[in-house]
């Protein structure tokens, strides 16, 4: 669901966003094979705001797994698989 943001305050589009957060993650959990975890971060762009997160994932897997991707991409971004 696409909305205009010309008139909405980004605090406005920030409660949009947590009230589809949920509706996202069931989708995407009813895609993925059992014992798979994720976890799916928005925010705006550009602005200050909060990140708002949904997860299927206990918070403690999540910020270890956040921690191994930061890790995998901070200085190698794009190429942490090897092919470019």
């Amino acid at each position: 669901m696409k909305e205009t943001n010309d008139k909405k305050s980004l605090e406005e589009l920030e409660l949009i966003v947590k009230q589809h957060l949920q509706q996202i993650a069931d989708v995407i959990e009813n895609m993925l094979p059992n014992n798979f975890g994720f976890v799916l971060l928005t925010y705006a762009h550009n602005q200050k705001g909060q990140m708002m997160y949904v997860s299927n994932s206990q918070r403690e897997d999540v910020v270890k797994n956040m921690k191994e991707f930061i890790d995998k991409t901070e200085n190698n971004y794009g190429n942490d698989t090897g092919k470019y």
